[in-house]
Protein backbone atom coordinates (compact mmCIF):
# COMPACT_ATOMS: atom_id res chain seq x y z
CA UNK A 1 0.00 0.00 0.00
CA UNK A 2 1.47 3.21 -1.23
CA UNK A 3 0.49 6.42 1.56
CA UNK A 4 1.11 10.01 -0.33
CA UNK A 5 1.40 13.00 2.05
CA UNK A 6 -2.33 13.53 2.81
CA UNK A 7 -2.35 9.88 4.39
CA UNK A 8 1.28 10.36 6.10
CA UNK A 9 -0.56 13.85 7.99
CA UNK A 10 -3.74 11.78 8.35
CA UNK A 11 -1.76 8.78 10.45
CA UNK A 12 0.25 11.89 12.82
CA UNK A 13 -2.94 13.45 13.94
CA UNK A 14 -4.75 10.21 14.96
CA UNK A 15 -2.06 10.56 17.73
CA UNK A 16 -2.05 7.21 18.32
CA UNK A 17 1.66 5.56 18.36
CA UNK A 18 3.44 5.46 14.80
CA UNK A 19 6.93 4.91 13.40
CA UNK A 20 7.89 5.97 10.21
CA UNK A 21 11.23 5.51 9.31
CA UNK A 22 13.22 6.08 5.84
CA UNK A 23 15.20 4.18 3.64
CA UNK A 24 17.88 5.74 0.72
CA UNK A 25 21.25 5.00 -0.69
CA UNK A 26 22.98 5.33 2.43
CA UNK A 27 20.87 2.60 4.48
CA UNK A 28 21.29 0.03 1.24
CA UNK A 29 25.31 0.61 1.57
CA UNK A 30 25.01 -0.64 4.85
CA UNK A 31 22.48 -3.13 4.54
CA UNK A 32 24.75 -4.99 1.99
CA UNK A 33 27.87 -4.13 3.92
CA UNK A 34 28.51 -7.86 4.90
CA UNK A 35 28.04 -9.33 1.59
CA UNK A 36 31.73 -8.75 0.59
CA UNK A 37 35.29 -6.66 1.00
CA UNK A 38 34.30 -4.44 -1.56
CA UNK A 39 30.79 -3.89 -0.19
CA UNK A 40 32.14 -3.96 3.29
CA UNK A 41 34.91 -0.89 2.02
CA UNK A 42 32.23 1.14 0.37
CA UNK A 43 30.18 1.26 3.71
CA UNK A 44 33.42 2.84 5.33
CA UNK A 45 34.18 5.04 3.43
CA UNK A 46 30.42 6.16 1.94
CA UNK A 47 28.55 6.44 4.93
CA UNK A 48 30.36 5.64 8.30
CA UNK A 49 33.27 7.98 7.38
CA UNK A 50 30.90 11.22 6.37
CA UNK A 51 28.17 10.41 8.97
CA UNK A 52 31.03 9.70 11.57
CA UNK A 53 34.16 11.40 11.04
CA UNK A 54 36.02 8.31 11.92
CA UNK A 55 36.33 4.40 10.81
CA UNK A 56 34.36 2.08 13.50
CA UNK A 57 35.18 -1.27 14.01
CA UNK A 58 33.98 -4.09 12.14
CA UNK A 59 31.89 -4.96 14.97
CA UNK A 60 30.35 -1.59 15.22
CA UNK A 61 29.44 -1.58 11.84
CA UNK A 62 27.94 -5.23 12.15
CA UNK A 63 25.57 -3.70 15.05
CA UNK A 64 24.34 -0.97 12.93
CA UNK A 65 23.65 -3.07 10.04
CA UNK A 66 21.86 -4.96 12.73
CA UNK A 67 19.87 -2.31 14.34
CA UNK A 68 18.68 -1.00 10.33
CA UNK A 69 17.17 -4.11 10.11
CA UNK A 70 15.16 -4.25 13.36
CA UNK A 71 14.41 -0.49 12.18
CA UNK A 72 12.79 -1.41 9.51
CA UNK A 73 11.67 -5.07 10.37
CA UNK A 74 8.92 -3.12 13.19
CA UNK A 75 8.37 0.35 11.17
CA UNK A 76 4.66 1.12 10.84
CA UNK A 77 5.71 2.94 7.45
CA UNK A 78 8.65 3.07 5.65
CA UNK A 79 9.84 5.30 3.14
CA UNK A 80 11.13 4.43 -0.18
CA UNK A 81 12.29 6.35 -3.20
CA UNK A 82 9.69 7.04 -5.62
CA UNK A 83 11.57 9.86 -7.43
CA UNK A 84 11.12 8.90 -11.80
CA UNK A 85 14.98 10.13 -12.39
CA UNK A 86 16.56 7.75 -9.59
CA UNK A 87 19.20 6.95 -12.07
CA UNK A 88 19.94 10.78 -12.30
CA UNK A 89 20.97 10.80 -8.21
CA UNK A 90 23.76 7.83 -8.15
CA UNK A 91 23.68 3.95 -8.60
CA UNK A 92 23.07 2.95 -5.09
CA UNK A 93 19.74 4.65 -5.14
CA UNK A 94 18.70 2.06 -7.56
CA UNK A 95 17.76 -1.10 -5.70
CA UNK A 96 16.88 0.40 -2.21
CA UNK A 97 13.26 -0.98 -2.70
CA UNK A 98 14.67 -4.49 -3.34
CA UNK A 99 16.74 -4.76 -0.53
CA UNK A 100 14.70 -2.78 2.18
CA UNK A 101 10.86 -4.04 1.42
CA UNK A 102 11.88 -8.16 2.41
CA UNK A 103 12.21 -6.70 5.85
CA UNK A 104 9.07 -5.14 6.52
CA UNK A 105 7.69 -7.37 8.67
CA UNK A 106 5.47 -5.65 10.70
CA UNK A 107 3.97 -3.55 7.88
CA UNK A 108 2.53 -3.21 4.32
CA UNK A 109 2.23 0.51 4.37
CA UNK A 110 5.32 2.35 2.29
CA UNK A 111 5.45 6.12 1.22
CA UNK A 112 8.12 8.76 -0.46
CA UNK A 113 11.31 8.67 1.17
CA UNK A 114 10.95 12.52 0.64
CA UNK A 115 7.74 12.62 2.91
CA UNK A 116 9.80 15.03 5.66
CA UNK A 117 10.31 17.92 2.69
CA UNK A 118 6.50 16.99 1.57
CA UNK A 119 5.24 18.02 4.50
CA UNK A 120 8.18 20.98 5.27
CA UNK A 121 7.28 22.51 2.05
CA UNK A 122 3.67 22.11 1.89
CA UNK A 123 3.08 23.39 5.35
CA UNK A 124 1.44 20.77 6.95
CA UNK A 125 4.49 19.97 9.55
CA UNK A 126 3.92 23.10 11.22
CA UNK A 127 0.16 22.90 11.20
CA UNK A 128 1.29 19.25 12.69
CA UNK A 129 3.44 20.19 15.42
CA UNK A 130 1.63 23.59 16.44
CA UNK A 131 0.40 24.23 20.03
CA UNK A 132 2.37 20.85 20.83
CA UNK A 133 4.80 19.24 22.99
CA UNK A 134 7.72 17.88 20.86
CA UNK A 135 10.37 15.33 21.51
CA UNK A 136 13.67 15.09 18.97
CA UNK A 137 16.80 13.66 18.41
CA UNK A 138 19.20 15.85 15.86
CA UNK A 139 22.52 17.22 15.80
CA UNK A 140 20.72 20.55 14.93
CA UNK A 141 19.96 22.15 18.03
CA UNK A 142 16.56 24.46 16.81
CA UNK A 143 14.57 24.17 20.25
CA UNK A 144 14.09 28.11 19.66
CA UNK A 145 13.13 27.98 15.99
CA UNK A 146 10.10 25.86 16.85
CA UNK A 147 9.38 27.81 20.10
CA UNK A 148 9.24 31.09 18.02
CA UNK A 149 8.69 30.18 14.57
CA UNK A 150 6.26 26.74 14.78
CA UNK A 151 4.75 27.90 17.72
CA UNK A 152 5.49 24.88 19.44
CA UNK A 153 4.40 24.30 23.45
CA UNK A 154 7.50 23.01 24.98
CA UNK A 155 10.79 20.79 23.31
CA UNK A 156 12.46 18.32 24.63
CA UNK A 157 15.60 17.59 22.90
CA UNK A 158 19.16 15.34 22.78
CA UNK A 159 21.69 16.97 20.61
CA UNK A 160 24.01 14.29 18.90
CA UNK A 161 27.25 14.92 16.61
CA UNK A 162 26.83 16.20 13.30
CA UNK A 163 27.19 14.80 10.27
CA UNK A 164 31.26 15.00 10.19
CA UNK A 165 31.28 15.76 5.75
CA UNK A 166 29.47 18.76 6.33
CA UNK A 167 30.04 20.37 9.64
CA UNK A 168 33.56 21.49 10.82
CA UNK A 169 34.64 22.77 14.60
CA UNK A 170 32.98 19.45 16.29
CA UNK A 171 35.13 17.84 18.94
CA UNK A 172 32.64 16.63 21.28
CA UNK A 173 31.36 13.11 21.86
CA UNK A 174 30.81 10.15 19.21
CA UNK A 175 26.91 9.50 17.93
CA UNK A 176 28.42 5.78 17.76
CA UNK A 177 28.13 4.09 20.43
CA UNK A 178 28.87 6.53 23.58
CA UNK A 179 25.10 8.77 22.48
CA UNK A 180 23.57 5.86 21.04
CA UNK A 181 24.10 3.71 24.33
CA UNK A 182 22.38 6.38 26.84
CA UNK A 183 19.30 7.21 23.89
CA UNK A 184 17.14 4.66 25.35
CA UNK A 185 17.86 6.16 29.36
CA UNK A 186 17.45 9.19 27.59
CA UNK A 187 13.70 8.37 26.17
CA UNK A 188 12.54 6.96 29.32
CA UNK A 189 12.63 10.20 30.58
CA UNK A 190 11.54 11.98 27.70
CA UNK A 191 7.17 12.77 27.26
CA UNK A 192 7.06 10.65 23.83
CA UNK A 193 3.75 9.50 24.64
CA UNK A 194 0.73 11.15 22.87
CA UNK A 195 3.22 13.62 21.19
CA UNK A 196 5.16 14.35 18.08
CA UNK A 197 8.77 12.72 18.40
CA UNK A 198 10.99 13.88 15.33
CA UNK A 199 14.52 12.40 14.43
CA UNK A 200 16.93 13.59 12.27
CA UNK A 201 20.42 10.80 13.31
CA UNK A 202 21.36 9.06 10.34
CA UNK A 203 22.12 5.54 9.23
CA UNK A 204 22.60 4.84 13.17
CA UNK A 205 19.66 6.40 14.73
CA UNK A 206 16.94 4.92 12.33
CA UNK A 207 16.15 2.56 15.18
CA UNK A 208 15.53 5.53 17.26
CA UNK A 209 11.65 6.40 15.48
CA UNK A 210 10.74 2.31 16.60
CA UNK A 211 12.04 2.88 20.34
CA UNK A 212 9.66 6.38 20.17
CA UNK A 213 6.72 4.69 19.09
CA UNK A 214 7.37 2.12 21.82
CA UNK A 215 7.33 4.76 24.53
CA UNK A 216 3.78 6.12 22.92
CA UNK A 217 5.34 8.84 20.62
CA UNK A 218 4.02 10.10 17.19
CA UNK A 219 7.34 9.12 15.72
CA UNK A 220 8.62 10.17 11.99
CA UNK A 221 12.42 10.25 10.12
CA UNK A 222 12.61 13.49 8.85
CA UNK A 223 16.15 13.35 8.33
CA UNK A 224 18.06 16.40 6.67
CA UNK A 225 14.35 18.08 7.21
CA UNK A 226 16.76 19.51 10.47
CA UNK A 227 19.74 20.78 8.63
CA UNK A 228 16.88 23.31 6.76
CA UNK A 229 15.62 24.46 9.60
CA UNK A 230 18.93 25.23 11.06
CA UNK A 231 19.78 27.23 7.81
CA UNK A 232 22.06 24.44 6.48
CA UNK A 233 22.23 22.91 2.62
CA UNK A 234 23.04 18.94 3.42
CA UNK A 235 21.50 17.47 0.54
CA UNK A 236 21.07 17.89 -3.24
CA UNK A 237 22.98 20.18 -5.61
CA UNK A 238 23.92 23.44 -3.12
CA UNK A 239 25.05 21.06 -0.09
CA UNK A 240 29.09 20.97 1.16
CA UNK A 241 30.63 21.75 4.32
CA UNK A 242 29.00 24.38 6.34
CA UNK A 243 27.21 25.30 3.11
CA UNK A 244 24.07 27.82 4.15
CA UNK A 245 20.64 27.53 2.95
CA UNK A 246 17.98 30.04 4.75
CA UNK A 247 15.16 29.01 2.49
CA UNK A 248 13.20 27.23 5.33
CA UNK A 249 15.36 27.82 8.90
CA UNK A 250 13.39 28.58 12.12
Amino acid sequence: MILDTNDIYNILNTNRPVSIVRAGDGEKIVLESNKDLPSYQLCIQSVMKRQMGYEPTMSDVEEIRKNLIKAYDAADVIGLPMQKNLSELNKHWIGVEQVVKPLANSTNKFCSTDIGYDLLYNGMLKQWLNGKTVVYISCRDIDKGLLQSYGVKAVHSYIIAPEAKFTSGYDGRRHYPEMFNEMEWWLNSAPCAGNPCLVGAGVIGKIYTNWMRDRGGIAIDLGAVFDLWAGFSTRGSNRGLDAKDETYKL
